[in-house]
């Protein structure tokens, strides 16, 4: 089991660190725990969330004991620091300016000067020598298609703790502007007889790709003389690669058709997220029904019943947006509505608790201009809410405005996929409809079939056993994860499944460097 400690000041990060690692490890390895905890009958394996200075010699405590894993966020306590020649500095300046991207034009990406580049230390926990700037835009001033979220320097959960300096040699990344070394952002420490693995944000990295890192070393760091957690597979077993894609229809259904159609000549599901407001119209529904005609293949969520921005602004308009869509849709397909897709990816927690109240099981969304807490690095359950309501970030819009007009087209698309590929991410990403006022940046249908089809033999061309899923099917999926248990006696993990009727795909289990297929009550080796 994973104990999270954090002070009550910082108590919004420490809740939103629990949530994420909840999504790797399930609800029942990892809980809140108070300081005391630290000393007197702590777990083996521990995450300190901005712990203060006065926290110093529990934690050194902590690590002396016997061997142990500690993972640290954000702050990194003075005594602590001392014992992992840890040099705490002040933030620079200007780095604020330095973490700010410009907007992007069409067809051109945009990023910030302030970027985290790993060194060769990353790929002891699987890593890579990856680039993650800051802030960065494909799409105006709102969108990420490479996922993550931003890093600030605004003293927020979100931003850098410090400037400090670590020993080379247990440097995993750091903070560069302009491409020169600033100081470090990662490090981890094999500290006696425990291992110590820190990131500079009170979150650390539960926004981005990066979280693979934490993943690794809770599941099979120096798993021969250190404790190790299991981690539930964001893939279902057997595949290693899931992809999932969807059209958001904001103004018209119908004209989805010749996209559906290539993708049902590729074998390829599809899906539909429709604003019912076009349901008004007529010539809007057929396409409906035929797509549900075969449920493996076809499916049909929410995209609300105005399209407002943020869900109307309050938890009983997203209630009603919710409601009333779900009815309409219901109405015109016979088949119920479980699953909703936020308008502009925007996604605050009121919603989210308006969509559960009105009988939803899950929400995409996630955007780097906003709501923070909703992009995450796996899909699942979200922070103070329910069982049973899952959330997945899908921050990839493939759109005419977001291909680059040098060089591959299709460069970043590739590269997103690339990186969900090497650190077994679902995968996700969206297009829309034409409608009359609006082609999203095609010049023509053509070009735009032509684009989804280099894409999808590309995934097809990486991938050894790539999984396709429409949306409904891969939130059947992250559901029945988030709602597995994995449970301990005795230093024995085993892993408890829900009966799921809605889903076909068998979980995969990774421990002690071994990655196999979920056998519900067998004992983990």
């Amino acid at each position: 089991m994973i104990g999270v400690a954090f002070p009550d000041a910082r108590a919004d990060a420490g809740q939103y660190v629990l949530a994420g690692l909840r999504r790797s490890v399930s609800a029942t390895q990892a809980q809140a725990i108070a300081r005391n905890m630290l000393r007197e009958s702590a777990p083996d394996v521990v995450v300190a969330v901005d712990a203060p200075d006065a926290w110093s010699a529990d934690l050194i405590a902590f690590v002396q004991a016997r061997p142990r894993k500690l993972i640290v966020f954000g702050h990194m306590p003075i005594a602590l620091a001392d014992y992992l020649r840890y040099r705490p500095a002040a933030l620079p300046a200007d780095l604020s300016q330095a973490s700010r991207s410009a907007t992007a034009p069409s067809g051109e990406s945009r990023e910030s000067a302030a970027a985290v580049r790993y060194g060769a230390l990353a790929q002891t926990l699987g890593g890579a020598p990856w680039h993650r700037p800051f802030e960065r835009f494909d799409f105006t001033d709102e969108w990420n298609n490479l996922g993550y979220g931003a890093i600030r320097a605004d003293g927020s959960i979100w931003a850098l703790a410090q400037a400090p300096e670590v020993p080379a040699e247990a440097e995993l990344a750091a903070v560069v502007v302009n491409g020169e070394r600033q100081f470090a952002y990662g490090a981890l420490w094999d500290a006696g007889a425990s291992a110590v693995l820190w990131f500079n944000r009170p979150v650390g990295p539960c926004d981005s790709f990066e979280w693979r890192l934490v993943e690794q070393f809770l599941s099979g760091y120096r798993a021969d003389a250190l404790p190790c957690q299991p981690v539930l597979s964001e893939l279902p077993w057997g595949y290693d690669a899931a992809i999932t894609s969807r059209l958001d229809c904001d103004e018209d259904v119908e004209s989805a058709r010749p996209l559906w159609h290539a993708y049902r000549r590729l074998g390829v599901p599809f899906t539909l997220a429709v604003h019912t407001q076009n349901l008004q119209r007529g010539g809007q529904h057929d396409i409906l029904r035929e797509l549900l005609a075969d449920r493996q293949q076809g499916a049909v969520l929410s995209h609300t019943a105005t399209h407002s921005p943020n869900w109307g602004g309050s938890y009983d308009t997203a209630i009603a947006e919710g409601v009333q869509s779900a009815e309409l849709l219901e109405r015109a397909t016979g088949v119920p509505v479980r699953y909703a897709v936020s308008p502009f990816h925007q996604s605050p927690p009121y919603a989210m608790r308006g969509l559960i109240d009105a009988g939803y099981a899950g929400c995409i969304g996630g955007i780097i201009r906003n709501d923070p807490e909703f992009l995450s690095a796996r899909g699942g359950a979200l922070a103070g809410l329910p069982a049973g309501f899952v959330g997945h970030s899908q921050q990839c819009m493939l759109h005419g405005d977001c291909m680059l007009k040098e060089g591959d087209p299709l460069a970043i698309f590739k590269q997103a996929f690339d990186t969900a590929y090497a650190t077994n991410t679902l995968f996700g990403y969206l297009d829309h409809p034409f409608s009359e006022r609006y082609a999203y940046g095609w010049t023509d249908e053509a070009a735009r079939i032509d684009a989804h089809e280099q894409l999808i033999a590309y995934m097809r061309g990486k991938a050894q056993r790539p999984l396709f899923l429409h949306e409904e099917a891969a939130l059947d999926f992250l559901r029945l994860r988030s709602l597995a248990q994995i449970v301990e006696h005795d230093g024995v993990f085993r892993v408890v499944t829900p009966f799921a009727d809605t889903t076909p795909l068998a979980l995969g289990v990774e421990f002690r460097g071994a990655h196999t297929k979920v056998e519900p009550g067998k004992a983990l080796q």
